[in-house]
């Protein structure tokens, strides 16, 4: 897991350049697993989970976002990733992978 991650890590700053979603998440101090529990609760299952990140990662806004009104006015507008649609779906996927409870329960 941690090996799969720092390839991710790695994969994806040198993809994107300075426009990481992990890059900026990690300087901000925003946690990536509150970031998937708080998507999840809204969005549920994992197909709408997965349409919504990406749609929101492509045009993010304030009124597709998930999180609180103060995280919104601390942290937005975004600007949308630089990332081709297949490298975000794999992306995507792999967040999804890594942070469900269903298969990672120890």
């Amino acid at each position: 897991m941690v090996k799969a991650f720092i390839i991710m890590v790695v994969s994806f700053t040198l993809l994107s350049g300075s426009n990481s979603c992990l890059e900026c998440h990690a300087k901000k101090k925003i946690s990536l697993r509150k970031t998937f529990m708080e998507a999840l609760q809204v969005y549920g299952g994992e197909q709408n989970f997965k349409t919504a990140l990406f749609y929101y990662c492509k045009n993010p806004a304030k009124s597709s976002s998930v999180m609180g009104e103060e995280f919104i006015q601390k942290h937005l507008p975004l600007k949308p990733v630089a990332l081709s649609d297949e490298l975000l779906k794999k992306l995507i996927d792999w967040y999804w992978n890594s942070y469900k409870i269903e298969g990672n329960l120890k």
